[in-house]
Formats: structure tokens, C-alpha cells, sequence
């Protein structure tokens, strides 16, 4: 090495590497710029030169690991290699869908396990292996260590003092294993609950702690499918007519005629006939338009199918024009009949399939019941929680006068959550 009149500083820590024979695992750049004097000097230096000379004790302990592994050829591949695997395994895992998910059911284990080997293995070497934070690892502990009593889940409430009281995780349960909205939508079961005042959170955190007490299966018997339709912006201007065909127990196909306001989706009539009917559907629009018209034009939405297109029910519309304008959907416009299409699997799907009808008597009987619990007292998240029947008559949709008891109940819940002793923190 060429002389230099300037004095080189080193840092302690390549002292430590020369003093305790590991001077080869230093990079080839670095050892060469160590002068042979210094070298020399540094391997015999007393150990109590230093002051705080107790800490290179617990230093050389970690370096003679390094200097015995760096010596074994086999352990430093096997070390590398286990790495390289365990990186190619969470690449892998990354894209599946869920993966993080099931890592974080599995907190306690994820605990016990790092606690168990941490005397072995450094914490942050096992983070890397389960892929997750020292800040995540943290919280996993929090949950699993300080579990108080005060909390359904049994999670820390100094900790989480946002998290739902007791009071109304129960309220969620008696919401969710009532019989009579077994087939509702989570959202119409969470709207109920707020209008009823008997629940003061989003419908985000509903849906959270559904899935945490273990209904997260689907209410609806068949995926949703995506419609592109009529936009309308008042009741009464829009209405749409089609027919659903139901099988009952005894085999036979009955076809139910419906008549919806396009806006509202209130149902405006209904009639239960063994086949698509002209007759049906021009009684249900005469019944209407005597109830409900108001002095702006009407437009009706069908489909193409017999029981709309007819002498039948084109007869009667004349006789109402220019007060009813009829379109067909997809034909004469570019859009679908898809509201009434996606109320007609909510009527099936989520009211009659359950009820199990033997035939056209009971079938008649369960609409007579349902029809008015959807048109009066099932909320939609689509109508701001609104009924059909309330937005029909003229309530604004506007689902914050619902949450207007939200920022009592949260202040409330933080603090009783404080007050709660919790003997797993300080």
C-alpha cells in the first residue's frame, strides 16, 4: 500500500474482524487496504484497552458464529440456499389471492412460533420467513398476549379502543340468525338494524364483524350479474313490466306478472297466471295508471315477449297516449330491462325459494305477504336506505340522517372501551 501522510481513522468493528481471525470475511477491497502494521498491531491489543471492553466479549460470541459458518463451505450453502427458497416460495404465494389473509388467521401460531425459536433464531431472520413486518409481528402479539375479557374477540382495548362493545357485536348476531331476514341482503339486514336505531356504525364495519362471527357466505343462491339500464330521476317517470316463471313442489311452472316503478323500485302490481298473460299485464297497467298517474308523460320498458307486445295491451295504451309512451328494451333503446330483472331474482331467490312452495295457492299467499315487506319495510343500500315505498312517495335519498347518532355512539365506545381494566398492558 502506497504511504500516505494523512491519518486513516478505522472504524472499531474492522478491529473486532482483524482481532478475532476474521479478517477474510471483510470484502477483498476493504482487506487490501488495511497496511500489514496495523494488522499486526490489532491482533495484539489487550482486550481492556477499550472502555466498555466487556461488550467486545458478547461480540466475539456472535462473530465466531460467522467466522465458523463463513469457514463451512456446506452450512453457507445450505444457509443461502434455504434463503433462496424461502424467497422463491413468497414470490410464489404473493400472487395468490387470500395468502395474506390465512397468514394473519394464524396469529397465535405465528407468535408462539418466533417466541419459541427467538433465543435461536433472530426475530427479524423468522419475520422474513413469514413475510411480514416487525410492526405486523408486534400487533399479532398485542392480540394474542393481552387478551381482556371486556372485549368479544378478547382483544386489547387499550390497545384497539375503537373496536364494537360487546353490546353490539350481540346486536349483529340477533340481526344475522334471525329467521325472518335469513335470505336478506347483509346490506338490507345492516339498514334495518340503523333505521331501527339498534346499530350506530358503517356499512363497512358490518360487513367486517359479519364475517368475523362467521357469516361470510353469500346470501344471494346465484352471483350477481351486471346490468347496464334506464337512468331515471323522479318516481313515476319510468316503469317497468316483465315476467318471472317460479316452479312450485308440485311441478308446475307459474308465471308471475310485475309492474315497477323504475326510480323507486316499488312494486306498482303484481298477478300469478299458469302462462305469460296480455290480459295480466294490461290489468296491472290500467290499475296503475288510475292510482298513480300524475300529469308528466310515462315511459314503459318491456322486453320483446308476447305478453307486451300484443292487440292487448297496445289497444289500452292508445287509449292512454300521450300520457304513456311504451319502448321496447334493446330495441327501441340500447339498454336492457335490467332493474325489474334484478328485482325478479331478489323476489325468487331471497323471499318464495326459501318459503319451499307446494303450489299456485301458497304461492299467491307468500306474494300477498312478501310484496309489501319489500315495497314497505326492506331497505335497499341502493335507495340510501330508503324503502321502495318511502322513495316512491317522495323521501330524498340521503342515508346520513340514518347515521346521525354515529358520533354519540363512537365517543361512547372509546370511552367505555378505556375505562375497561386490562390487566395484559400498562
Amino acid at each position: 500500500m502506497p504511504f500516505s501522510a494523512t491519518r486513516v481513522s478505522w472504524d472499531t468493528n474492522v478491529k473486532h474482524y482483524v482481532r478475532n481471525g476474521l479478517i477474510d470475511n471483510l470484502p477483498n477491497t476493504l482487506k487490501a487496504q488495511i497496511p500489514k502494521t496495523n494488522r499486526y498491531r490489532w491482533k495484539r491489543e489487550a482486550d481492556n484497552k477499550y472502555k466498555g471492553c466487556e461488550v467486545a466479549h458478547f461480540i466475539k460470541e456472535e462473530l465466531e458464529l460467522i467466522k465458523r459458518t463463513g469457514e463451512s463451505r456446506n452450512a453457507k450453502k445450505v444457509m443461502e440456499t434455504y434463503f433462496k427458497l424461502s424467497d422463491t416460495y413468497h414470490k410464489i404465494t404473493s400472487s395468490v389471492k387470500g395468502s395474506k389473509k390465512q397468514v394473519a388467521l394464524q396469529k397465535e401460531k405465528i407468535v408462539n412460533a418466533i417466541e419459541k425459536a427467538k433465543e435461536f433464531v433472530p426475530i427479524a431472520t423468522a419475520l422474513k420467513i413469514f413475510n411480514i413486518s416487525r410492526a405486523t409481528y408486534h400487533n399479532y402479539k398485542t392480540i394474542v398476549i393481552n387478551k381482556c375479557d371486556a372485549s368479544y374477540f378478547l382483544w386489547c382495548i387499550k390497545q384497539y379502543p375503537h373496536q364494537l362493545l360487546k353490546k353490539e357485536i350481540f346486536q349483529i348476531k340477533n340481526y344475522m340468525e334471525n329467521k325472518t331476514y335469513s335470505h336478506w341482503s347483509k346490506a338490507s339486514v345492516y339498514l334495518l338494524a340503523l333505521r331501527n336505531k339498534e346499530i350506530s356504525f358503517c356499512l363497512t364495519t358490518f360487513y367486517k364483524y359479519a364475517k368475523l362471527l362467521g357469516y361470510a357466505k353469500p346470501r344471494h343462491l346465484q352471483p350477481k350479474i351486471k346490468y347496464s339500464s334506464f337512468k331515471s330521476l323522479r318516481p313515476n317517470e319510468i316503469w317497468c313490466a316483465d315476467v318471472t316463471i317460479l316452479k312450485t313442489s308440485d311441478g308446475k311452472k307459474q308465471h308471475i306478472h310485475f309492474l315497477m316503478d323504475h326510480y323507486s323500485k316499488m312494486i306498482l302490481g303484481y298477478s300469478v297466471e299458469k302462462s305469460s298473460s296480455p290480459k295480466a299485464i294490461k290489468k296491472l297497467l290500467q290499475e296503475a295508471y288510475l292510482k298513480y298517474k300524475n300529469k308528466d308523460p310515462i315511459t314503459l320498458v318491456t322486453d320483446g315477449g308476447v305478453e307486451n307486445l300484443n292487440k292487448t295491451v297496445q289497444n289500452f295504451l292508445r287509449t292512454t297516449d300521450p300520457d304513456i309512451k311504451h319502448l321496447i328494451a334493446q330495441k327501441d333503446i340500447p339498454f336492457s330491462n335490467s332493474k325489474i330483472e334484478a328485482f325478479n331474482k331478489i323476489i325468487k331467490h331471497q323471499f318464495l325459494l326459501p318459503r319451499n312452495l307446494e303450489d299456485r295457492k301458497q304461492l299467491i299467499n307468500a306474494l300477498a305477504e312478501d310484496v309489501p315487506t319489500y315495497n314497505t319495510i326492506r331497505p335497499q343500500y341502493s335507495l340510501q336506505g330508503n324503502t321502495p315505498a318511502e322513495t316512491f312517495s317522495g323521501k330524498p335519498l340521503d342515508i346520513s340522517h340514518y347515521k346521525s347518532h354515529f358520533d354519540n355512539q363512537r365517543k361512547l365506545r372509546v370511552t367505555q372501551n378505556l375505562k375497561n381494566k386490562c390487566t395484559g398492558c400498562k
